[in-house]
C-alpha cells in the first residue's frame, strides 16, 4: 500500500483540533482509584508512549527493509513483513499484523509517519493507549482482509505492505470526532476535515473502481470503515459513563 490519508494526497500540516466534538461532552472516563488497581497493563501504557511504541516498530521494520540486502534476508522480509492471499494460504497469518508496520521505500514510510504522529497523537489521548493499540491493529487486519478479498475477486495477485489501512482508521477516527477542525490540503487550503474526509473517501472510490494501479484503495476504505465504526461504539459508550 502506498497511501497515507495525511501525506500522499497532498496533506499538508494539521491544524489544532476544533473544541466542538461530536462525542458527548461528559468528563473524561478517568478510572476510580478501586478500579485501577484491577487495569491491565495495557490500560497503564501512557497513550504517548503507545504512539511512539508504534512509530518505532514501524521504524524498525523500515530498517530492516534498509539492510535486507542477501537474498535470504530479502524472502525474509517478503515472507513476513507483508501480506496477500499466499501468505494465508501457506498458514503466514501474522503477517496481517506485521505487514501493518511494513515500509519499504523512504516516501511510504514518512508520509504513514506524519500521518500516524498527528491524528494518532489526539486521537490516543482521547481514547486512551489500549483503545489507540486496538483500533491500530484491528484496523490493519480487517484493511488487509478486505484489499485481499478484492484482489481475490478481480483475480489479482499483488502482496500489500504498509501502515496506510490503520492510519485510515485513526484519521477517520479523528474525522468523526472533530468534523470542523481544519485540515490543510497542500499546507495551503484549509478545509473542514469532514470536507477533506469526503474527498479522500471519494478518491480511494474512484482508485477501486478503474483500478490499474499500485494503490490499495479497498485497504484504505477497510481502515477508515473500521474508524468510523470505531467512533460511533465509543461515542456510545461515553453515553453511558
Amino acid at each position: 500500500m502506498s497511501l497515507s490519508m495525511f501525506a500522499k494526497r497532498g496533506l499538508g500540516r494539521l491544524a489544532p483540533p476544533a473544541t466542538k466534538s461530536f462525542l458527548p461532552h461528559r468528563a473524561p472516563a478517568i478510572p476510580t482509584r478501586s478500579f485501577t488497581s484491577r487495569r491491565s497493563v495495557l490500560d497503564r501504557i501512557d497513550p504517548d508512549h503507545a504512539l511512539y511504541g508504534v512509530l518505532g516498530l514501524n521504524g524498525a521494520v523500515f530498517l530492516m527493509w534498509q539492510t535486507a540486502q542477501t537474498r535470504e534476508k530479502k524472502t525474509f522480509m517478503v515472507e513476513n513483513f507483508t501480506t496477500s492471499l499466499m501468505h494465508l494460504k501457506a498458514g503466514r497469518f501474522h503477517t496481517l499484523v506485521t505487514s501493518a508496520f511494513s515500509q519499504m521505500s523512504t516516501s511510504h514510510f514518512f508520509m504513514n509517519g506524519v500521518g500516524l504522529y498527528f491524528f494518532g497523537r489526539e486521537v490516543s489521548h482521547m481514547i486512551g493507549a489500549k483503545r489507540f493499540l486496538g483500533l491500530y491493529l484491528g484496523s490493519a487486519v480487517v484493511a488487509s482482509l478486505c484489499q485481499i478479498a478484492y484482489d481475490t475477486y478481480e483475480r489479482r495477485h499483488s502482496i500489500m505492505l504498509g501502515a496506510s489501512g490503520a492510519v485510515n482508521a485513526i484519521t477517520s477516527f479523528y474525522i468523526c470526532a472533530f468534523p470542523h477542525s481544519t485540515i490543510y490540503i497542500m499546507a495551503i487550503v484549509p478545509l473542514p476535515a469532514y470536507v477533506a474526509g469526503g474527498l479522500f473517501i471519494l478518491r480511494d472510490l474512484w482508485g477501486a473502481s478503474t483500478g490499474g494501479n499500485s494503490v490499495g484503495n479497498v485497504a484504505h476504505l477497510g481502515g477508515a470503515a473500521c474508524g468510523f465504526l470505531f467512533f460511533r461504539r465509543y461515542a456510545a459508550l461515553r453515553r453511558y459513563l
